[in-house]
């Protein structure tokens, strides 16, 4: 049965190797798509904090936001694939991790955007690329406080130990962006070889579809233990406090240090856009960095880049964090990719 799961495992990983490749060399863009007065924004989250950053935004703005929602690899793949078509359809799109931003900026795809007030960024959220960094989220432990009672990890490295065989999940690298970006991640902090990941296939790793569900089947019982972004936690526990039922799931904050894994924003570059197109794309993402717009993700569990606003209740004030170098990761991500997928062979 083992074997079985490998080979489909396998065939998946080496079936979805174009969801993800990266390419260089800047692209024709063809004609502008949308409609003058209204812009297309691609958003990757939760729908309730979605729903209401598009509410306050048109309530002074007016009814000029198309929100296309969905998960962060179809985003990804989406974006990718329209840009090698010729253009990106979104006017913004905001979501998955900083691997794919950066491929699009150094091919010259993104419109250069300056924040009016960069001075409230917290140091850590300064970027020299054309993109800004909306917030992020924490790639940690998650696990079963009741099932792992006297066994509760202390990191990444924890999940090697037998007690945890056969009972730890992840993202599937080749069709979760996020997935992907925690793979690069852990091979970087974990020495920069396959050694961790190899040993964690060896113990029985499961690879889920997405990251939303390495929560859910631990909670369900199939999992005790999985490597996934904290904020997912931080919502169920809400939810359950406000619904009043106990919840088991808890979150290792690793020794290791938590894997930092920032949101960005864009705006793609299209000469062919309305100009006032493009400034109600400008006002969008000047909308996301404000008080009132970080407020609401923070509200949904996101760490903000504001100094003014405090980590989400659930994270506490002094945790060890560990930055990945995501230039130079997005150099490696085919390699990182074809690697981990070499792991199952």
């Amino acid at each position: 049965m083992k074997n079985i799961l490998t080979m489909i495992i396998t065939l998946s990983l080496l079936s979805s190797v174009s969801l993800f490749s990266t390419g260089s060399g800047e692209k024709p863009v063809s004609a502008y798509s949308g409609t003058k007065g209204r812009i297309t924004v691609y958003v990757s989250g939760p729908e309730t904090m979605l729903n209401k950053l598009e509410e306050v935004f048109e309530s002074t703005e007016g009814d000029v936001l198309d929100l296309v929602q969905m998960g962060c690899g179809p985003l990804r793949q989406r974006v990718w694939t329209e840009y090698e078509s010729g253009s990106i359809q979104a006017d913004v799109f905001w979501g998955s991790d900083p691997l794919i931003y950066n491929t699009l900026d150094a091919a010259g795809a993104l419109e250069p955007y300056t924040p009016p007030e960069a001075d409230i960024l917290k140091p850590a959220f300064a970027t020299e690329h054309n993109y800004i960094l909306i917030n992020e989220r924490y790639g940690v432990v998650i696990y079963n406080r009741e099932k792992l009672s006297g066994n509760e990890p202390s990191g990444y490295a924890a999940l090697l130990d037998t007690v945890y065989r056969d009972r730890t999940v992840h993202a599937d690298p080749s069709q979760s962006s996020t997935g992907l970006a925690l793979v690069g991640g852990l091979w970087e902090l974990m020495g920069r070889d396959w050694n961790y990941h190899r040993n964690l296939i060896e113990n029985g790793l499961f690879l889920a579809r997405k990251n939303s569900d390495v929560p859910s089947k631990i909670l369900e019982g199939e999992f005790d233990a999985g490597i996934a972004p904290h904020d997912a936690v931080l919502r169920l526990r809400k939810k359950a406090q406000k619904e009043g039922y106990p919840i088991p799931l808890a979150i290792c904050w690793p020794e290791e240090g938590a894997i930092a894994i920032q949101r960005p924003l864009a705006i793609s570059k299209n000469p062919m856009r309305p100009e006032e197109n493009n400034r109600i794309a400008r006002r969008f993402a000047d909308f996301m960095l404000s008080k009132k717009a970080q407020q609401i993700t923070v509200q949904s569990g996101f760490v903000s880049v504001r100094k003014d606003l405090p980590v989400p209740p659930g994270i506490p004030e002094e945790i060890p964090v560990y930055r990945v170098d995501w230039d130079s990761l997005s150099e490696k991500q085919d390699a990182i990719r074809s690697g981990f997928s070499d792991l199952f062979e």
